[in-house]
């Protein structure tokens, strides 16, 4: 059952399947092949930092969610990778489509990653962060699929729902540095990635309910 149910998931879910490839070739490319005088330069490149975001914003915003964070452990990656793509995103792409996804996806890593790197830019400049962090290391996947995580809440059964809410939004806390009350610019992010994502998917269910329960009215009223 697992080897028919692994055979048929690129099927049933061909722009999850095709992301899973993409992340992990970059993680392999990162981790292993690069030197790693190189693959620094390429994080730095691909970083959404306030620098990179100031001059290329496109660039980095296209480029940052397609390579995971090399630093993170193994826990991380399965957590992220495993769950937060290969399960969330794949369910999010089975139930409203591939599109919506995808639209969900890039918005929320978007909206994360400006108000992330607005955060970080007042509190570097207030001497709040370190000002090393205005060109630092800040790439990877974990806001999209945050928002990914938290979008399949309404679908959780109901007596889970709320603590399955609870938990992503308290993963990101779990690796957090906190200077004073305010947490590193990551967990801002993190936090208004899975608020975003949280929003969408109800969205999303409710424009379900109303299209069926529009078609049950039109079959209805032609019968």
């Amino acid at each position: 059952m697992a080897i028919s149910f692994l055979a048929a998931y690129p099927r049933r879910n061909p722009v999850t399947f095709a992301y899973l490839l993409l992340v992990c070739a970059g993680l392999l490319v990162l981790g292993r092949l690069l030197p790693g005088h190189t693959a620094d330069q390429l994080k730095i490149a691909i970083s959404t930092n306030p620098h990179n975001m100031a001059h290329d914003p496109l660039v980095v915003l296209l480029a940052s969610p397609l390579f995971a964070a090399t630093d993170s452990g193994w826990i991380s990656h399965i957590l992220i990778i495993g769950g937060g793509v290969g399960v969330c995103m794949a369910l999010l792409e089975r139930r409203f489509g591939a599109i919506a996804m995808i639209v969900v996806f890039l918005v929320a890593n978007t909206v994360a990653t400006a108000v992330a790197t607005s955060a970080a830019a007042a509190a570097v400049h207030s001497g709040r962060y370190p000002a090393q962090w205005w060109n630092g290391y800040d790439y990877g996947i974990s806001y999209g699929v945050l928002a990914m995580a938290a979008a399949v809440t309404p679908l959780v059964p109901n007596p889970l729902r709320w603590f399955w809410a609870a938990g992503v939004f308290a993963y990101p806390f779990a690796s957090a540095d906190w200077f004073g009350l305010v947490p590193n610019f990551a967990t801002i992010g993190h936090e208004t990635a899975a608020a975003f994502g949280l929003a969408a998917g109800y969205f999303l269910v409710r424009r379900e309910q109303r299209r069926r329960s529009h078609d049950a009215s039109a079959d209805s009223g032609s019968s």
